[in-house]
């Protein structure tokens, strides 16, 4: 008797987590899928449709400067998954908490080295001593401009001010984007929330292991 007791526990050890398992690539695949935003539209605002599947905005390439003040252009469809931020000139103590949390996002260029990070900052003067190590490097872009230029894309370029459903009205300087591979918006952010922090660096895995499978 103790030794079926001893094989029916085993069995449940064994079965139950492929069940699990088959349950989850079944039924819950769809789970983790990340939205896309700005669907295009027709002149007549019909949903633009192709093979029967929705296009959806993609992010045109820009040109600002450097921190060296050369001439950069980003294009976004780099194949490269891309979080970008805005700075503004002056970074007050709200500022430097997002930026912090921008740096623990930086971590996960380690594992993930397609991943960049773009900060858009008005009339850059220098990196201060309190900023992030690693902004201003090869993972960690900044590109600046005028007031008005950078505005200019982070409003009409980046649609920073869409209005998410359900989420905390923020501001600029603590919102944050996600650009997939083709350049397609996948995600806002308010990086004054600590736990839209850990949900931004969640979906940026999502991502990654989807480009990696697909």
């Amino acid at each position: 008797m103790i030794n079926f007791r001893k094989a029916g526990l085993l069995i449940l050890t064994l079965v139950i987590p492929a069940l699990v398992f088959v349950f989850l690539k079944l039924f819950a695949t769809n789970h983790y899928d990340l939205p896309y935003y700005h669907p295009q539209v027709t002149s007549t605002g019909e949903i633009v449709r192709s093979d029967g599947d929705t296009v959806f905005y993609q992010l045109p390439e820009i040109t600002l400067k450097n921190t060296n003040g050369k001439p950069f252009v980003e294009q976004f469809k780099n194949g490269k998954i891309t979080v970008v931020n805005f700075l503004p000139q002056e970074c007050d103590d709200s500022c430097k908490i997002v930026l912090g949390q921008i740096e623990r996002v930086s971590a996960l260029t380690e594992t993930i080295p397609n991943l960049q990070l773009i900060t858009l900052a008005e009339n850059w003067d220098g990196k201060k001593a309190n900023y992030p190590s690693l902004m201003d490097s090869n993972s960690w872009l900044v590109l600046t401009g005028p007031t008005a230029e950078i505005e200019g894309i982070c409003k009409r370029v980046l649609k920073m001010e869409t209005k998410v459903p359900k989420a905390k009205t923020n501001s600029l300087e603590s919102k944050l984007v996600l650009v997939d591979t083709k350049g397609q918006i996948r995600g806002y952010y308010n990086l004054s929330d600590l736990e839209e922090t850990d949900r931004l660096m969640g979906e940026i895995k999502i991502l990654d292991y989807e480009k990696k499978s697909n």
